[in-house]
């Protein structure tokens, strides 16, 4: 289990039920298979932000530094982005550590 998490909040500017077959279906499983620790919620009966959260494990805060070239750095991986880009809006990025896991110090930034 990761350590901390990259989280964004999405709506869509089409079909929720579209984007959630593409990730399902597409996403997903593509970036599973280059390293990454992810996962997708929606929210449900329209409470909190989103409706849509990616949430993508990591071990510290410099895993960000190998995102680029595993997410797309292959054709197939920059023609997923760029899709994922053309269905989503409103996108919200934050990076949660969780407060249980050893190793993390104090840091309250």
């Amino acid at each position: 289990m990761a350590k901390m998490y990259h989280v964004e909040t999405m709506t869509p500017r089409g079909s929720q039920a579209e984007l959630e077959a593409f990730f399902r279906d597409t996403l997903l499983p593509y970036w599973r298979s280059r390293g990454f620790e992810v996962k997708v919620y929606t929210t449900q009966y329209s409470l909190g932000r989103g409706p849509v959260w990616l949430f993508t494990g990591l071990d510290s805060f410099g895993d960000l530094d190998h995102w680029p070239a595993m997410a797309a750095g292959e054709p197939e991986g920059e023609r997923l982005m760029a899709r994922l880009l053309d269905m989503v809006t409103d996108l919200q990025a934050s990076v949660v550590r969780d407060i249980e896991s050893e190793g993390q110090g104090n840091r309250h930034d």
